[in-house]
């Protein structure tokens, strides 16, 4: 039994269930306080992330409640459907061949993917959109392309970078075809006008907002970034622990040969072509535009490259002419992901405030409140407290909240500027779980007034 037990604890602190368990972090605190919110509320407050993941987990929560395995489960629900696509698609790429099930397996071990299933963000269903938009896009299914397209721009803005990796992909293979005179009846031109269609209400909503893009938490992109962004992307890897950055850089040189291999083989040019365009083009432009301009790059809203990378691996292997030697690099390939998703879940842990606040909640008075001291540590202080309504924000020189922490949830009446008078007690909540306990003494507040 002991062994059960501990073969048990194991799996939950050695492998990614360890995401599926462990602490809610500030985004999915903001998530699921959002989806509680009655959504004619909340919606209209909505600048740049779209509706349609509030929306599903606000359903979800009423059904399943809200603990961390039932608000992460939506996602992993997610995860299940673009694997479930990725099983079809290599099984009509590859047919009976043993690459039919390398692909998806590999696709379910990959570490990126694998951390941000178990998130409760939109990222999972971002996900599913993308195998499924990809699906129909690589097997001419125009209704599930245009129809995946435009939910998953719906559930995450960055999901605009596919339907541009598409459109070029279809310039450079389709231009001959395409007839100036005839073009609307291109099938792929109707499906995109559409998407472009019902791209913009949302497109028109966001530039509304573009004004905010002044004061952003997006970190600059240097040469560092750059040299390693493409094993960053395959790794799921934004710098913990951060002895892993010569790591991914060697990575991504790996990566990089490997599309240089792809990209002058003729075997499946075609879909090899949209493989690389799908790891290039997002990155190029977004990276581009973050050394020129802003910088706009984040490692998780970049998934269709992670996507891209996995089949970028596989069709590699497809190239390999002797069996045996193919199979062995795909065992080796499969033991590396499945030594990575061992060693690497407990390196980089969310911040376990669950257990700073479950002790405050243990210690805490029905008079004592609970100050969180940054606005990066509110949202998930009100979330595991017991009694969320005697939580504030200590904000003695009345900072204006940061709109990317998601200001549309904060009202005024949850900001503090003092400490309370004992015998209230303040527990102050600092961002990097550690707490304070604090008050005025009767006392000193007295003498100050006479002071004055």
């Amino acid at each position: 039994m002991s062994l059960v037990v501990s073969a048990f604890q194991f799996l939950l602190s050695h492998t990614p269930l360890l995401y599926l368990t462990q602490s809610i972090w500030r985004d999915e605190a903001f998530s699921i306080l959002a989806a509680k919110e009655p959504l004619l509320h909340f919606l209209p407050t909505l600048t740049f992330e779209p509706p349609l993941y509030y929306i599903l987990l606000h359903f979800w929560i009423k059904l399943f409640g809200t603990s961390e395995v039932a608000v992460r489960s939506l996602s992993l629900v997610g995860f299940l459907i673009a694997c479930s696509v990725v099983v079809v698609w290599s099984e009509k790429r590859f047919g009976k061949h043993f690459l039919s099930w390398v692909t998806p397996l590999t696709f379910i071990l990959n570490p990126m993917l694998l951390y941000y299933a178990f998130e409760a963000r939109a990222y999972g269903w971002f996900m599913a959109f993308i195998a499924l938009a990809l699906y129909g896009y690589l097997e001419k299914k125009w209704i599930i392309f245009t129809t995946a397209t435009i939910l998953g721009f719906y559930t995450h803005v960055y999901m605009i970078f596919f339907p541009i990796v598409t459109t070029l992909h279809f310039l450079i293979t389709e231009y001959r075809h395409i007839s100036l005179k005839h073009v609307f009846q291109q099938k792929y031109i109707q499906s995109i006008a559409l998407v472009s269609l019902c791209m913009l209400p949302w497109i028109i909503v966001s530039s509304s907002h573009i004004s905010k893009l002044s004061s952003s938490w997006y970190f600059p992109v240097d040469l560092h970034l750059i040299t390693s962004v493409l094993g960053n992307m395959f790794l799921g890897y934004e710098g913990t622990p951060w002895y892993l950055w010569g790591w991914t850089a060697f990575g991504s040189l790996v990566l990089l040969g490997l599309m240089a291999i792809l990209l002058i083989s003729k075997h499946q040019r075609k879909t090899n072509l949209f493989i690389l365009l799908l790891v290039a083009a997002p990155l190029t432009l977004v990276l581009g535009f973050s050394l020129l301009v802003k910088p706009m790059f984040t490692n998780r809203y970049f998934l269709p490259v992670t996507f891209g990378e996995i089949f970028l691996v596989v069709s590699v292997l497809e190239m390999i002419k002797n069996k045996s030697v193919q199979v062995l690099l795909s065992a080796l390939y499969v033991g590396f992901l499945l030594w990575v998703n061992i060693w690497y879940p407990p390196l980089h842990p969310k911040l376990p405030i669950r257990d700073t606040i479950t002790q405050i909640n243990s210690l805490k008075k029905p008079s004592d409140v609970v100050f969180a001291t940054s606005p990066l540590i509110f949202f998930e202080t009100i979330y595991y407290s017991t009694h969320p309504e005697s939580v504030y924000l200590y904000n003695p020189d009345e900072s204006a909240f940061p709109w990317y922490v998601g200001d549309s949830l904060v009202k005024p009446s949850q900001m503090a500027r003092d400490l309370p008078l004992y015998p209230t007690r303040a527990f102050l909540v600092h961002e990097d779980g550690s707490y304070t306990l604090m008050y005025r003494s009767p006392i000193q507040t007295t003498a100050l007034k006479l002071k004055k």
